[in-house]
């Protein structure tokens, strides 16, 4: 059975290029999306193990793309550099709320934790 991917929704391609190498290094299965309209297809198409959403992009923003996922979703991520990552947090009870800029060894724990073994 293929393993189920880590969604990184995110609307700048250098940090889901940075996010897709250092986690498929992990072993991870990775897909993007720029914004939350392409995030919901990947969503329905991939089925992901885990997410890592930002909350300012167009389209479809971070926040508005958790409430069209709704509950049960798999874990949640925020990365973002937006002052309100732990109000939305709270709200939408998401695992964890991370802000730009980060360290790389903070996804790859979180990844791992949430993510769980991309061997699987």
């Amino acid at each position: 059975m293929a393993q189920r991917p880590i969604l990184v929704v995110d609307d700048d391609p250098d940090l889901c290029a940075m996010l897709r190498k250092a986690l498929e290094h992990d072993g991870h299965v990775i897909v993007t999306a720029a914004n939350g309209m392409e995030a919901i297809r990947e969503y329905e198409l991939n089925r992901p193990r885990m997410l890592f959403v930002d909350l300012m992009m167009p389209s479809l923003d971070g926040e508005e793309f958790l409430r069209v996922l709704g509950d049960p979703r798999p874990p949640v991520v925020l990365v973002t550099a937006s002052t309100r990552r732990e109000e939305v947090a709270e709200r939408f009870g998401v695992e964890g709320a991370v802000e730009k800029p980060f360290d790389i060894k903070t996804i790859r724990a979180l990844a791992r934790k949430y993510g769980g073994d991309p061997s699987a």
